[in-house]
């Protein structure tokens, strides 16, 4: 049975179900498909530990690949494999927010990073 996060939003600002296992966000995005015609992907999600759910357009491959980067708020940075990937995750997040990122190698050398930055 999910619940609403406490600490986790979705783009408009509502709270993101939240799932304790891989499973359990795997049975939701199922009914999902079936019952809406959505396609949602489930992610865990690095910020609270749990899963979510993401439209399948949304998602694009981070890594399992860690490293020390930190954000402005001290979290961890999102990385990335591959450039193109990082670059196709600028794009989501660019029309989304309406904002402009950059892409750049991370400094450990593990993949890529985004950046407002210029």
């Amino acid at each position: 049975m999910a619940a609403k996060s406490e600490t986790c939003l979705g783009n408009t600002g509502q709270p993101l179900s939240e799932y304790v296992s891989r499973r359990e966000a795997q049975t939701a995005a199922d009914y999902a498909s079936t019952t809406y015609r959505k396609k949602l992907i489930p992610y865990e999600c690095p910020r609270c530990g749990l899963w979510h759910l993401s439209p399948s357009e949304r998602q694009t491959p981070s890594s399992s690949n860690v490293c020390k980067c930190r954000d402005g708020s001290g979290l961890s940075k999102a990385l990335y494999d591959t450039k193109d990937g990082a670059k196709l995750r600028a794009k989501i997040l660019s029309k989304e927010k309406a904002v402009r990122l950059t892409v750049y190698q991370c400094p450990d050398g593990k993949g890529f990073h985004l950046t407002k930055k210029q």
